[in-house]
This record gives structure tokens, sequence and C-alpha cells, in this order.
């Protein structure tokens, strides 16, 4: 789940077997959420093991990074896996750090201002790096062009982009203000 809670962003890392249950309670509970994300897997392939295994090493990483408050009180104990589970689980973990950061839940992405676009050496290769273009329908709109790589999304010198902020324009909104800092 998440949101803004005294005005700072916020999230809450859980698990549950009837997710409409879940959410029910939180809702009642938790005022501060505004959008939730759900994972799972195709054709039901996560155990309960696996996803106790999931929510352990997603609190763990995201209380490592420090990038977001959380309402977890602690971190939960990792359920006991077999090796090979617990192989599978950190690849599928591989998966949802690539993929989360393309849907704005950047709580697990280090936060590193780079110094310049490197290509790293890695043992098979060359690290894949995806580059994207952005261009406006109305001309002088906006035109960026940025490259993804190791998870961080990094727009290239020489993009315009919109000069004034057009979403959530209240106080507490922490896009707004991340507009703004980075725009600063």
């Amino acid at each position: 789940m998440l949101g803004d809670k005294d005005e700072e962003p916020c999230a809450y890392i859980g698990e549950a077997e009837e997710i409409d249950v879940r959410l029910k309670q939180h809702v009642s509970n938790k005022d501060w959420w505004t959008s939730v994300a759900i994972i799972t897997s195709s054709a039901n392939s996560l155990n309960k093991a696996h996803v106790k295994y999931l929510e352990s090493r997603l609190v763990e990483e995201a209380k490592k990074l420090g990038q977001i408050m959380l309402e977890n009180g602690n971190v939960p104990p990792r359920s006991s896996l077999s090796e090979a589970a617990q192989s599978n689980m950190e690849s599928f973990l591989s998966y949802l750090f690539m993929v989360l950061p393309a849907i704005r839940i950047d709580m697990f992405v280090q936060r590193r201002r780079p110094t310049g676009v490197q290509v790293k050496q890695t043992a098979q290769g060359v690290s894949p790096v995806a580059t994207f273009e952005l261009v406006s329908q109305k001309k002088g709109e906006w035109d960026a062009t940025a490259i993804l790589q190791e998870g961080e999304f990094t727009v290239q010198a020489g993009s315009f982009v919109r000069g004034s902020w057009i979403g959530d324009t209240s106080a507490k909104s922490s896009y707004s203000k991340l507009y703004q800092s980075l725009l600063d």
C-alpha cells in the first residue's frame, strides 16, 4: 500500500490469502494510503511459504534502502524454503525490482545521482541498457530521452520537459515536491 502520511511518502508491505478481506481491514485501520500494488504470479504458482519469504525480503530491502517510511513495525521472519525455492524467489524479486520502478514504485531504487552514463562489464558481458525517447504530440511541450540501467532511470542531458507541475497541487503531494526538487 502506498500513500502519504504526515506529508511524507509512506508504504506498507503485507501478504494475504484473501486480498479483498485484507484490503477491507486496511481501509478501516489505515487512512493514509491511496494506492495498492498487488503482486501475484501466473497460474497462482506462489504458495504461502513463497509469499511469506517475498514479504520478508521486500520489507528487508525497503528498510535497508530507507527511501520511504514503512508502516510495517518489524521485518517478518523469512519462511523456511529449500535452496532451490529461495533461488526462485530471489529471481522473482529481481524481476520485481526491475518492474516496480517502471510503474513509479521507487522505494526499492537506491537514490544515487550517476556521474555519467557507464556501461558495466559483468561476467556475462555488458549489462543491458534500455533507451527511451519521449516526444510530445504538441511540438515544444516536451521532448526527452532517458536510459534504464540496473534499475536506475536517468533522463539525459538536453531533454526538455514541461516547465510547471500539472498534477495534484496540494502541499501534501509527494510527487509535486519531487517535481520541484528535480526542477531545482
